[in-house]
């Protein structure tokens, strides 16, 4: 089940450290049919994050589903993020990934290796992710991995 694909008329919003003073920057784009988030991580002011997320609505899923991605990246650390809540105090839960510079790649992840974190610090007592609750879905960029970043998207699926 195709869980996200590519259209230019999908709403992407960029959180980035700016929130907390930082001065990071981050966009998603669409380039022939894929998905790019790309900007700069800057350390300045206590930064070093950027993120992107969007609504995204799950239904007829069971909780062994698991999902996959295939990206090409720059050799840089990055995190597929899920939301089951979209208020502002509610956890993401985050599965990280890195990179092979310039090679399309694919990583599936079961919602069991998905850990909670709110505002980059680990919500141990943070009830499991259920699919049918998941709201948002998006990628973050941290790790103090100051610079420019590229994540090419190709597709976000569920395999059932």
């Amino acid at each position: 089940m195709n869980l996200f694909k590519i259209n230019e008329n999908d709403s992407w919003q960029s959180v980035n450290d700016g929130v907390m003073g930082g001065v990071s920057k981050s966009q998603l784009s669409h380039v022939d049919k894929l998905a790019v988030f790309s900007g700069h991580v800057s350390l300045e002011n206590n930064g070093g994050f950027a993120s992107v997320n969007r609504r995204v609505f799950v239904s007829n899923v069971r909780d062994e589903t698991q999902v996959s991605i295939r990206v090409m990246g720059d050799g840089k650390r990055y995190q597929f993020r899920l939301k089951a809540a979209s208020e502002k105090g509610a956890p993401s839960y985050g599965v990280g990934f890195t990179t092979e510079a310039n090679e399309w790649q694919t990583f599936h992840f079961k919602l069991s290796e998905f850990k909670a974190t709110l505002r980059g610090k680990k919500v141990l007592d943070a009830p499991p992710l259920n699919w049918l609750e998941v709201k948002q879905l998006g990628f973050l960029i941290s790790d103090r991995q100051e610079g420019d970043f590229c994540l090419l998207i190709d597709s976000i699926t569920l395999d059932e």
